[in-house]
């Protein structure tokens, strides 16, 4: 826990601190495409997770290398692969059609088929969007085009309200 966040006594975090957290934050935002302006989630932004595209059910995310995401093997640690095949397949499953928000990961399945080397890239594809689940799939390949993971996984829909 961040040392900044008071916790109370039945363990809650209290609110007044978590808000300070957000005092002078700027969110990174998606650049181009039908999502441009739209924020990315701060703990991707903080690993230095880059949108390439997210269009269409589709999305391509950049995670460079750096070496605060390095395990003890000098490879990006698997925490770090997990949040950049989430947020790949939340902004692709954001990308299907307009007003259209993921109210969370239902579930998160990965496979880690080899380490990678370098920066890696997250390509998603939302194989299904029903009227409240969306299934997705991603592969991770490194800058060798070697495939790293791969994983599924679907989310909870919120569509925009009809007028």
């Amino acid at each position: 826990m961040n040392d900044d966040v008071q916790s109370g006594a039945d363990g809650k975090q209290d609110a007044a601190s978590l808000a300070s957290l957000s005092e002078g934050y700027v969110p990174k935002t998606v650049a181009s495409g039908p999502l441009a302006g739209s924020p990315i989630a701060r703990f991707s932004a903080w690993l230095g997770i880059e949108v390439l595209e997210a269009d269409g059910g589709r999305s391509v995310l950049h995670l460079p290398l750096k070496p605060e995401l390095a395990n003890r093997r000098n490879t990006i640690h698997g925490g770090a692969i997990a949040t950049l095949v989430d947020s790949a397949m939340a902004l692709a499953t954001r990308s299907v059609e307009v007003g259209l928000e993921t109210r969370g990961t239902v579930d998160l399945n990965i496979h880690f088929v080899s380490p990678g080397h370098g920066s890696l890239t997250a390509t998603a594809q939302v194989t299904h969007a029903g009227g409240s689940i969306a299934f997705c799939q991603c592969e991770v390949r490194d800058t060798t085009q070697k495939l790293v993971a791969t994983a599924m996984s679907s989310f909870k829909l919120r569509r925009a309200k009809a007028l």
